[in-house]
């Protein structure tokens, strides 16, 4: 059984418009090509595809299930040909992303959603880590954009978030005992968790005491999960663990005045030449054009 896409492609049409003549028009073909078509299709299936109700050829059972299974390969293959005549126009087939995981997920994905409808045929390509550097994103990485909290020398760069962290801890962390604003003597007897990464080959932590207790780990989810343990207090993104205070899980710790700590992320981009315009696009959904916000 040999069948073909545009066999295929000839029935999902015949469906859509509801007859072989539509069909036919749209596809600039004889009716009886089409007919033909359907009839080899059903010959080589060994099931029928349709049946007459009045004046109307209908899907057998048969026929929508085949057609349904068939049809995300029709997509799949219109998507493979289309990104190819992109190719050829000079048109980008995926645009490559790095992100540092602190930015806002809900902010990132939509972000990626919107470029996809505008480019149904550009394949975005994410990677998220910690303490990103765009030079070596760049280059080990073949990225086109980051986003990072380090800086880069020689690239375009754009500020757009700066993300408040708030020292915290659990509901009955020891902390919190102290009936007075905080010293550092008083964080200094207990256990901090610290996010680290690496980057351009060297190891990037957050601030810390000298000879701080500090427990290390890789991501921003591990830090809270470490802190709702009871176990240690960290500074986190507040926007990330706001859920967390609203309901008394968390407490912010109240810290000597300007112990706040803010971490600002910049739109580093490698090439915003005028013919990138899929990179362009993406900047522009990602804040390139906006002033930064405070989360």
């Amino acid at each position: 059984m040999d069948t073909t896409l545009d066999a295929w492609e000839i029935l999902q049409t015949v469906v859509q418009l509801g007859g072989f003549a539509p069909a036919a028009e749209k596809l600039n073909r004889s009716q009886s090509t089409i007919s033909y078509a359907i009839g080899r299709l059903q010959d080589q299936l060994g099931v029928r595809l349709f049946e007459i109700q009045g004046r109307k050829a209908q899907l057998t059972e048969a026929g929508r299930v085949l057609l349904a299974d068939a049809e995300p390969h029709l997509a799949g293959f219109h998507q493979l040909e289309q990104r190819a005549h992109l190719m050829a126009s000079g048109g980008a087939s995926e645009v490559r992303l790095s992100v540092d995981s602190i930015f806002p997920d809900d902010r990132l994905f939509a972000a990626l959603a919107s470029f996809s409808r505008s480019f149904p045929h550009v394949k975005p390509k994410l990677r998220q880590s910690t303490f990103l550097s765009a030079d070596a994103e760049f280059s080990l990485h073949n990225a086109q954009i980051c986003v990072t909290g380090l800086m880069s020398r020689e690239m375009f760069v754009k500020p757009v978030l700066v993300i408040g962290m708030i020292a915290a801890v659990r509901h009955d962390h020891p902390l919190l005992a102290i009936e007075r604003r905080l010293s550092r003597s008083d964080l200094m007897q207990h256990m901090l968790v610290s996010i680290e990464g690496a980057a351009s080959g060297s190891l990037k932590q957050q601030p810390r005491l000298p000879a701080q207790r500090v427990l290390p780990v890789g991501t921003i989810e591990s830090a809270i999960a470490a802190v709702r343990s009871g176990l240690c207090f960290g500074w986190l993104p507040k926007y990330r663990i706001q859920p967390e205070i609203d309901c008394g899980n968390f407490v912010e710790l109240q810290l000597p005045a300007g112990q706040a700590r803010d971490v600002r992320l910049n739109l580093v981009c490698k090439d915003l030449s005028i013919g990138n315009t899929e990179a362009n696009a993406l900047a522009v959904l990602l804040g390139m054009n906006r002033e930064p916000e405070t989360i």
